[in-house]
């Protein structure tokens, strides 16, 4: 009797072993997937402008340009939701924004509309194209190997800011230059999430994610002068259903 119940067990434990074995076998292979449908799209639409050359002449009236490069025309065809691209020079950041008619789809769908937990990173389906609202916010997942949008937790150290204050949304009518101006822990009924009206509210809410941040931004900006704001948004750990919020100025470029 004895022997028979601890072959049950035995038995019980090894099939506990081979689930939890599969379970992270299916874990890693969706991360697995979702890493390399990214750094295809990012070859296929996506070039990086080569530096000026040591020592060579530059033209001092020169239009400041985005250090890549995006092929809208044929990303667009693969997937008319495609609206921008989002990227952040040496950091994994580097990936399409979709923009679907609601904010399900994306959640754990890619660009090419392939299932995977990794989802897309995408605008909140109310903001309209072209970033004309006071607030355009972008979500995006938390992943535990450090993609997605996982990098912008690092906001919440001084240093890391310094060594990337600014970002890149490029959009197929317009290139924009990120100038991070704070970031924050919130959660989830933050206003921010109501999107704002006008731009006199989104100026109040500005005011106070300034005096909140993680880190202090170099960038000083007259309040009265900001009309609309870009707004990075991933899960946060600190407590229930809490939010990391990294707010950026946009600056049309070129």
């Amino acid at each position: 009797m004895k022997k028979a119940i601890i072959n049950i067990l035995l038995v019980v434990f090894l099939g506990i072993l081979i689930y939890s074995g599969y379970r992270l076998f299916s874990i890693f292979s969706e991360y697995h997937k979702g890493r390399a449908q990214y750094e295809k799209t990012a070859e296929q639409y996506m070039t990086k402008k080569e530096d000026a050359e040591e020592g060579g002449s530059q033209d001092a009236e020169e239009i400041e340009k985005a250090p890549i490069e995006i092929d809208f025309d044929s990303l667009l065809k693969e997937n008319p939701d495609v609206a921008g691209w989002i990227y952040c020079p040496d950091t994994i950041v580097n990936y399409p924004v979709m923009h679907g008619e609601d904010n399900d789809l994306y959640l754990h769908h890619m660009v090419n509309k392939e299932y995977n937990f990794a989802g897309c990173i995408f605008e909140d389906f109310r903001n309209a194209r072209g970033q004309t609202d006071p607030a355009t916010i972008l979500y995006g997942h938390s992943m535990n190997d450090g993609s997605m949008f996982a990098m912008i937790h690092e906001y919440t150290k001084q240093e890391y800011y310094d060594q990337h204050p600014t970002m890149w949304y490029l959009t197929p009518t317009q290139n924009y230059r990120l100038n991070l101006v704070a970031g924050f822990v919130a959660t989830e009924k933050d206003p921010v999430y109501d999107l704002f009206e006008t731009p006199q509210q989104m100026q109040a809410y500005l005011k106070e994610a300034l005096d909140k941040s993680t880190f202090k931004s170099d960038k000083q900006y007259y309040l009265e002068t900001v009309d609309r704001i870009i707004v990075l948004s991933t899960c946060a750990y600190e407590f229930n259903n809490a939010r990391y919020i990294l707010i950026a100025v946009p600056i049309p470029i070129g």
